[in-house]
């Protein structure tokens, strides 16, 4: 379950960052105080990570009263918190880095959908396996608390082939063996250019993914796709990826594309400003 997932991480993430102890907490803070924490976004987001910190701080004692759901529009109180008040301290900075990091990647997939909706209603906006080590299962969460598609978990999720695979044994080879994967498992290929795609259109895969096709080259692509659609009667699901930002989706959301998938989702959405402010009972 991903909730024990990301009570793990939490617990190890602590554990590194206390180390053997909070000297200047447990200097400072006398032992049994109790006091009140309100944890709140200084700025408008989409709040994300919000159930794992309430099991985390419950793990350790501290009661928790939420004040808004997982995947709120919030701009302000999000938590709070009572009880032992070096427990809370301790806790602090490991729980708005958790929150602040996923409620960014969430806050920039709504704004990017949001932006996306305006002019298309159906193009899936999906993330990337470009995330950071061993957060990947909760940094695509964020991408689905946000609204969008979180593509392949893993390397197991589907076939993939990519630039390097073809580059290695070519698209037939290539093609020839991904035969023996399970039915189950969908196949999808990576085109760099259009004379690519119109070979690999040949071996009917289940998505096409475009890389880093220029907003035109999209536009002459589909018309590959839509003549050999008339053809043949078969038309693969169409992805379009690399290079694509918030400053120039809609160059490519005007497109009649399946999927637009995007690696600065995760790998550029900015930290949300995310505070605890304590108050002793």
């Amino acid at each position: 379950m991903i909730k024990d997932y990301a009570l793990r991480i939490l617990k190890e993430s602590l554990s590194h960052d206390v180390g053997f102890g909070d000297i200047t907490t447990e200097l400072i803070i006398p032992k049994d105080l109790a006091c009140k924490g309100v944890i709140k976004s200084k700025e408008e987001c989409v709040v994300c990570g919000l159930d794992f910190v309430v099991e985390l701080f419950k793990s350790y004692g501290i009661k928790c009263k939420p004040l808004v759901k997982e995947g709120d529009l919030v701009h302000g109180d999000i938590l709070e918190v009572y009880g032992d008040a070096r427990t809370i301290l301790i806790l602090e900075r490991t729980v708005l880095n958790f929150l602040m990091h996923l409620s960014g990647i969430a806050t920039k997939t709504y704004n990017v959908i949001k932006k996306v909706r305006q002019i298309n209603k159906n193009v899936r906006i999906a993330c990337t396996r470009k995330t950071l080590p061993m957060l990947s299962i909760l940094e695509k969460y964020a991408v689905s608390v946000g609204g969008g598609d979180t593509h392949r978990f893993r390397l197991d999720d589907c076939v993939m082939i990519k630039d390097n695979h073809i580059a290695a044994v070519g698209i037939e080879k290539a093609f020839e063996r991904v035969k023996k994967v399970s039915f189950t498992k969908k196949i999808e290929v990576e085109v760099d250019n259009l004379e690519q795609l119109r070979e690999v259109l040949k071996y009917k895969p289940d998505i096409v993914l475009l890389d880093n096709f220029k907003p035109e080259e999209v536009g002459e692509a589909l018309k590959i796709i839509d003549n050999y659609e008339k053809e043949h009667n078969y038309r693969p699901i169409v992805e379009v990826s690399g290079g694509i930002k918030e400053d120039n989706i809609l160059d490519y959301a005007k497109y009649n594309v399946d999927v637009i998938s995007m690696g600065c989702l995760i790998h550029s959405a900015r930290a949300i400003d995310i505070s605890l402010d304590v108050d002793i009972l």
